[in-house]
């Protein structure tokens, strides 16, 4: 497609710190302080991708600085805080240069950037009005629909989308990754219909399609990564990957379903899905690969090898009450903006960090679901 020359792409990179065992274990008073995980033999692993689950960066923002002022006022050292998070920012540069690919291709002055919603006043709405603000203090027009709006009042014309008698320049998708965003056929048309138009689509179908897990597997093997990469970048690359094993009927997928069900505990059982929630563990990952033992269904998940991150003693405050001291971990969350015309790179840079933090006993880390908190990354 001829608009495919024009991309932009806002992504996150969730990292685990993989360690050859939990040093922590069994010792509820260990590893008080913070450490260099360096020094605890292990290395950072990929947990997961996200094109449209990449949230809470704006949110991050202010608990940061919120972190930096404490230790401030309480004379501790600040220096691994030099690195500010500033993931509003990195957001804004990426969707106004897509704001701005469009208005030079199409020479329109008066187009907005779409933020599509599932709901207007949904968990995470105040992350995304601060992004917003960022956008707007550049003098670019946003808007905030719900899906259920552009659906009666959106429409696709001459090639261009227009909302209210608006243009659109940019859709920035922050839902439409989950079947259950798709009630009806109609969901389905319009998600077509915006790929279809002029404006850019903040991820594109193909670049949502290639982040499945079926392709992050692929994508693990050497020489499927050498197809798009030198040998140094393959070999960095290789190794933040954990192992992923096919599920697909037949031999193979059978010993590697059988290999599961006997180690449980080495291993977390995943479908295409991005976002929190979705994954299966332990006895649960048993169950549903009994479940699917002679379906096809089986194929459409992959294994991934379970991480062990090191455990730390922390405190979480929700709902304005601080938590007994807990044993916790934590994932490192990069976001990056990507902007590209033809073959021409325009912008490709970190955006931001993002640590979640939380109790060991919780396999997911979702933030808006409720499992994780917020927090901070010190460089040490």
């Amino acid at each position: 497609k001829q608009w495919y020359q024009r991309r932009v792409a806002i992504t996150a990179g969730d990292y685990m710190y993989a360690t050859a065992g939990n040093p922590t274990a069994g010792n509820p008073t260990a590893q008080e302080e913070p450490c260099n995980p360096a020094t605890l033999g292990g290395q950072y692993k990929l947990v997961e991708f996200n094109t449209v689950c990449a949230s809470m960066g704006s949110l991050a923002d202010g608990v940061f600085r919120y972190h930096q002022r404490l230790l401030n006022k309480h004379g501790l050292d600040t220096a691994p805080f030099s690195e500010e998070v500033r993931n509003a920012r990195g957001y804004c540069e990426g969707l106004c240069r897509a704001h701005q690919l469009y208005q030079t291709k199409h020479g329109s002055s008066a187009c907005v950037i779409v933020v599509v919603l599932e709901d207007l006043y949904e968990f995470n709405y105040f992350d995304q009005e601060l992004l917003i603000n960022e956008v707007e203090a550049r003098s670019v027009p946003t808007c905030r629909y719900t899906t259920a709006y552009l659906l009666q009042h959106g429409r696709l014309d001459s090639g261009k989308f227009w909302v209210d008698g608006r243009e659109v320049s940019v859709f920035y998708f922050r839902t439409m990754y989950h079947p259950n965003h798709f009630p009806t056929p109609d969901y389905w048309r319009l998600r077509r219909d915006m790929e279809h138009s002029a404006a850019l689509t903040v991820p594109t179908i193909p670049h949502q399609i290639i982040n499945m897990k079926l392709f992050q597997m692929l994508l693990s093997q050497r020489e499927v990564l050498e197809r798009y990469t030198d040998s140094k970048q393959a070999d960095a690359l290789l190794n933040t990957f954990c192992a992923t094993l096919p599920l697909t009927m037949g031999q193979q997928g059978d010993d590697n379903a059988r290999l599961a069900r006997e180690n449980p505990e080495k291993y977390v059982l995943k479908p295409q899905r991005e976002g929190g929630g979705n994954n299966y563990w332990g006895q649960e990952m048993v169950e549903k690969l009994e479940e699917l033992r002679d379906h096809p269904a089986r194929g459409g998940y992959i294994l991934m090898e379970k991480i062990t991150p090191p455990c730390f003693i922390n405190r979480f405050i929700k709902n304005g009450s601080i938590s007994a001291p807990t044993r916790t971990v934590s994932e490192l969350g990069y976001y990056s903006v990507l902007c590209k015309q033809g073959e021409d790179i325009l912008l490709n840079s970190v955006a931001g960090s993002l640590v979640r933090t939380k109790d060991t006993d919780a396999n997911e880390g979702g933030i808006a679901v409720g499992i994780s908190s917020v927090d901070s990354p010190y460089f040490v």
